[in-house]
């Protein structure tokens, strides 16, 4: 079903007040019962959401490229082996140069985030794209210093220590976010609650509320919400059944794969797959998604 502006609008403030709402209890769970946030079921949080959530979101990508490349013999064909060639080339990079795939997995994750999250501004500017992406990344760097930094440790497989930590900076760069977002009523609500998930929740969990709740539940609503590319007599309910299906199933391989080849703990096994297989993904993502509206301009 494509929806029309109304119901974007209604969907929107849905999938606002379930952030709100898993914003809130994690809040409590955080008070009354921190036993709740033990690493290992924050890994398995982490593992089902953005498996079932996080990761699917990047399948409309499909119907990109069929919008874009339908007319040419084989665009499928093509398309797939383009997409897992990037990704796979990415891969290389990480096992030969992982500092080097980290530091580009972060900045093209803040273009990324920043792009969508501008996405319908009028008087946006490279500032507040840069200034809106880095927030999920800055802010629990800034703010949980020791545990960021312990993930980074494992996807680079030694232990991996910040030159300098800003801790005097945070609060004022917090301030200073928030002046600058007065110019952007609309956005202020939404971020107090980001801000708050980041600085108070483990990284993990505030990740979670992000990347799944928040950029993945927006972009399947911008998507469909195209007509270019979500025509109305596609079935989103098998789509959308046939891509977890495909996204679970690998993700079960490839974790008991990792496993059994592997001397890497359950911590070390989950982190990995979850960030690294999005590092991969990501860049051809973006690179499709940067194409796909340059040529619908």
């Amino acid at each position: 079903m494509l929806l029309n502006h109304l119901q974007q609008e209604i969907f929107r403030k849905y999938q606002l007040l379930l952030l709100a709402n898993l914003s809130v209890i994690s809040w409590v769970c955080m008070i009354i019962l921190p036993e709740l946030f033990a690493i290992n079921i924050q890994l398995t949080l982490l593992l089902i959401t953005v498996s079932i959530i996080g990761i699917p979101h990047g399948y409309f990508d499909f119907l990109i490229a069929k919008k874009l490349f339908n007319n040419y013999k084989l665009w499928l064909i093509k398309f797939i082996f383009s997409y897992l060639s990037i990704s796979l080339i990415y891969l290389m990079g990480w096992l030969y140069y992982s500092e080097i795939a980290l530091i580009f997995f972060l900045i093209t994750s803040i273009y990324h985030f920043g792009i969508e999250e501008t996405e319908e501004i009028e008087k946006k500017n490279y500032l507040l794209i840069f200034l809106l992406g880095s927030t999920p990344i800055f802010v629990p760097i800034l703010f949980h210093t020791s545990e960021v930094f312990s993930f980074f440790s494992i996807l680079l497989n030694y232990n991996f220590q910040p030159l300098f930590v800003l801790n005097e900076l945070k609060y004022i760069y917090v301030i200073l976010f928030l002046l600058f977002l007065i110019n952007y009523k609309k956005l202020l609500f939404l971020y107090i609650l980001l801000l708050i998930n980041f600085i108070f929740l483990p990284p993990l969990i505030s990740f979670i509320l992000y990347f799944c709740f928040h950029h993945s539940l927006r972009h399947y609503l911008y998507s469909m919400s195209d007509s270019n590319i979500y025509p109305n007599s596609l079935n989103l309910g098998k789509l959308a059944l046939f891509f977890i299906i495909l996204t679970i199933t690998f993700t079960v391989i490839a974790i008991i794969l990792m496993l059994k080849l592997t001397t890497f703990t359950f911590q070390h096994v989950i982190i990995q797959y979850i960030f690294i297989t999005l590092a991969c993904l990501t860049l051809p993502h973006l690179i499709l998604n940067i194409y796909y509206e340059n040529t619908s301009k």
